[in-house]
């Protein structure tokens, strides 16, 4: 679990591969690979079975299940996931409304951070 903190605490690194880790542990830290959580299963948070093995998969990933404003995930990321989870939204939509009424951060800052992905056009 250490190098999942190390890849979400400096996303300043480019490349394909670097990418792939940043969203490989935003997926694990959101709770949606159960397999990480698991006492017993002793690999490495990028070769767990259920994590994508792609950019693509990966992207697929989170813009289909997570709708979190990115104001919010930086504000409770370190408070665990159980925080996360009552800052995230149960449909785009319900984001979308947030974002609308004000709530919301420069993109420049959200892409500095790495997390492109978690990014919604509002319309």
């Amino acid at each position: 679990m250490r190098d999942r903190h190390s890849f979400l605490s400096n996303p300043g690194a480019k490349s394909g591969a670097a990418h792939l880790r940043l969203l490989q542990a935003l997926i694990v830290e959101l709770g949606l690979c159960p397999s990480a959580f698991n006492p017993s299963s002793p690999l490495a948070f990028n070769s767990l079975p259920s994590l994508p093995h792609s950019l693509r998969a990966a992207k697929a990933m989170l813009k289909s299940q997570v709708f979190m404003n990115v104001r919010d995930y930086l504000a409770v990321r370190g408070q665990g996931l159980d925080a996360l989870r009552q800052v995230m939204h149960r449909d785009r939509g319900s984001l979308m409304r947030e974002i609308r009424s004000g709530k919301r951060m420069p993109v420049k800052a959200v892409k500095d951070a790495g997390l492109n992905v978690l990014l919604v056009t509002c319309h």
